[in-house]
């Protein structure tokens, strides 16, 4: 049996996730915190016409990359649980997302007697 990773189309939005970085602003985003899922495609845009921006996902185990004035970036196919997005001086960075709801075996907060 071989695993075949979701593509965009194959992947149904949990609700359309968008997330607007101010200019001069850093932002980190806990999915399952703040959206119950897990991001699995991302679509970073720099709307800053003459800034970089710079993005950062999976906490400090990976370093920084960065995005150039006007441009946008995509990751795909894997799970991302944190991002953090620094914008650029005068323009803000756009963030979209398709994401998988996380699943549970209970109800929060409910004890079973």
């Amino acid at each position: 049996m071989t695993f075949t990773p979701p593509t965009v189309s194959d992947v149904p939005l949990l609700f359309p996730i968008r997330i607007v970085v101010p200019a001069a602003t850093t932002r980190v985003i806990s999915f399952p915190d703040e959206f119950l899922g897990v991001a699995v495609n991302l679509r970073i845009d720099n709307e800053d016409g003459a800034n970089a921006a710079t993005y950062r996902y999976g906490g400090d185990a990976l370093s920084s990359k960065n995005l150039a004035a006007s441009s946008f970036d995509t990751i795909s196919n894997t799970n991302v649980k944190l991002l953090q997005i620094v914008s650029g001086a005068a323009g803000q960075t756009v963030v979209e997302v398709q994401a998988y709801p996380i699943e549970r075996t209970e109800v929060a907060g409910i004890v079973a007697v």
